[in-house]
């Protein structure tokens, strides 16, 4: 099996990449940040683009009590930011979930579960030209998507390097527009080509895919994979040539992910070859 990395564009282009995630941590019932927390939000903030902040609750207490709950932390750690030197105009969403995991019940709860997520994303080249190492299990080569697909076979895997995401959420960006259109205009062109979206994130997590700050479920890299593929189909490609699926980080081609160039380039949307 090969698999090929397909750029469509040559100019450099800007956005921003989760960068970071401060955890702060919460006692049983209370919304009060301590002073070792308080420190992280002191940070340096001119480098930031945006914020997201969630939080949670362990298992004590009413389903209901523990989404108001979240939902305060959520709003202190809004005010400690803004009073600190956030600017509000970054500022994403801020949302309460409520109960994080039902596992390992006892009176004292579990300290990890009651926190909130400080989700912090910062400038970067979003294609980058780098030079991917050579792998003894996949070859990689850096050639236009109807190109890839002209010498690839049944079972090859096409990567679409520049087709980004907005952080932590399953909707494309506006840069990835000639991505997606190279997409559908290959599709368009090769009527009998049948093709598996497949998704896959970076970065670990505690649950087994990724967040989807969109829609509060952890069903990141399916629900990017379905958002392709359903925009595929409202565009006028046949359901019968299409097919997703999500690999969250099953399936990472750096498994170490040392640098935030390896993250990015884990974080990503992959065509499998089903039929031509």
């Amino acid at each position: 099996m090969k698999l090929y990395t397909c750029l469509l564009i040559s100019l450099p282009i800007f956005g921003y990449a989760q960068n970071e995630t401060l955890a702060i941590y919460f006692d049983i019932g209370k919304f009060e940040i301590n002073s070792t927390d308080l420190e992280k939000l002191k940070a340096e903030k001119k480098n930031w683009e945006k914020v997201d902040i969630v939080s949670y609750t362990d298992y004590l207490g009413s389903q209901e009590m523990n989404k108001k709950l979240s939902m305060r932390r959520s709003r202190e750690v809004r005010a400690r930011l803004v009073q600190y030197g956030l600017d509000t105009e970054i500022l994403g969403i801020v949302k309460g979930l409520g109960v994080l995991g039902e596992t390992l019940r006892h009176s004292e709860g579990i300290r990890e579960n009651r926190r909130a997520d400080v989700i912090i994303y910062k400038s970067v080249k979003i294609n980058e030209r780098v030079e991917v190492e050579e792998d003894p299990i996949v070859e990689t080569k850096k050639i236009k998507l109807q190109d890839a697909l002209a010498n690839a076979k049944v079972g090859d895997h096409l990567v679409l390097s520049e087709m980004i995401f907005l952080p932590g959420q399953h909707f494309l960006t506006e840069e990835s527009a000639a991505s997606y259109d190279e997409l559908f205009q290959v599709l368009k062109k090769n009527p009998s080509l049948q093709v598996k979206i497949e998704g896959h994130i970076c970065c670990k997590y505690d649950n087994k895919d990724g967040l989807d700050l969109a829609t509060s479920k952890y069903n990141l890299s399916e629900a990017r994979a379905e958002h392709v593929y359903t925009t595929l189909t409202k565009d006028g490609i046949k359901k019968n040539r299409l097919s997703f699926e999500g690999f969250a980080r099953d399936k990472p081609l750096y498994p170490d992910e040392k640098t935030e160039k390896e993250k990015q380039l884990n974080r990503r949307v992959e065509i499998l070859i089903i039929e031509r």
